[in-house]
């Protein structure tokens, strides 16, 4: 890109996108002719993206987008045949799973973790609302989760306990929360930055849900080096586009003994010498996650059927 002022958008409000601009934040128009060019089954323009902006009419507008090095993206749940991207140029995923209220669904911290290692982006695992879990019911989960390499961070956004690793974490990084409704990522976010002041929600006493008080995806500045993006819950995560052979190397636990299998494009369900059945038999994988991959791998054959 060249002439112009560079920026990354920062929010996308409806008509237009806030821009930030060397720390200065600027409302900027797309440019309609440029959307004309650019516009695919996915947004012309997203949050994360790292844009070029030049004077137009009375305000801004935004004229190019440079490529993305990376996008979070999912099955779109209006239109199940198209793309919606979350957020461009991230390079870092932190599943945000609750210890207690509402209740942790390994096989959702799964998508997610799936969806970041198939991009090739780092993933790690925020353990919020321990202050709920006394008993921390949830530590055989993270057990697991930190044997297969993932770095594990319990945390509570109440009393101020974990804060300091989750600082580390996210430092010098761009990274993206993703999580059901009502997991506490905003409030994670307040405590670990308070200037951010960002809405918080509760869990609805009913039905155990939580309830969406983060409408859009935004890309927050840390004043300690990095940015950290702020989504809304998500209760739906289909993988976009991605191929039945692919999700094996997605597990890092089943990438690494699909070699010792007879076939080499076993799908590990129902083929023989199949060495990730014999481990799963055997206890050495987790039954979780093993039963995790099958339903996937169905859901993603029936997503890809005409």
């Amino acid at each position: 890109m060249s002439g112009g002022r560079r920026g990354v958008v920062v929010r996308d409000e409806g008509g237009c996108v806030i821009v930030d601009l060397d720390g200065e934040e600027a409302r900027c128009v797309v440019r309609k002719g440029f959307v004309h060019r650019a516009a695919k089954p996915s947004k012309a323009v997203v949050v994360g993206d790292r844009v070029l902006v030049e004077a137009s009419g009375d305000g801004l507008a935004v004229v190019a987008v440079e490529p993305r090095a990376s996008a979070i993206s999912r099955t779109d749940p209006s239109r199940p045949r198209r793309e919606q991207i979350l957020v461009a140029n991230v390079d870092t995923v932190l599943v945000v799973a609750a210890a207690r209220e509402p209740e942790l669904v390994p096989a959702l911290v799964d998508r997610f973790l799936v969806a970041a290692e198939s991009r090739g982006l780092a993933a790690g695992i925020a353990l919020t609302k321990i202050d709920l879990d006394p008993a921390a019911a949830s530590g055989e989960l993270a057990t697991l989760y930190r044997g297969l390499g993932y770095a594990v961070l319990p945390v509570s956004a109440v009393t101020g306990e974990g804060l300091d690793p989750v600082r580390a974490f996210l430092r010098d990084r761009t990274t993206t929360l993703l999580g059901h409704s009502g997991v506490g990522k905003s409030a994670l976010a307040n405590a670990l930055d308070p200037s951010l002041r960002l809405r918080v929600g509760s869990v609805h006493a009913g039905t155990g849900l939580g309830t969406h008080t983060t409408t859009t995806v935004s890309l927050l500045r840390l004043p300690w080096g990095g940015y950290l993006v702020d989504t809304p819950g998500i209760r739906e995560f289909g993988l976009w586009n991605m191929d039945p052979r692919d999700l094996r190397h997605a597990y890092r636990e089943i990438a690494a003994l699909a070699p010792g299998c007879r076939f080499a494009d076993c799908t590990h369900e129902h083929e023989p010498g199949c060495a990730v059945k014999e481990a799963a038999a055997a206890g050495a994988i987790a039954p979780c996650r093993y039963e995790s991959y099958l339903r996937l791998l169905r859901s993603i054959r029936e997503a890809r059927e005409p």
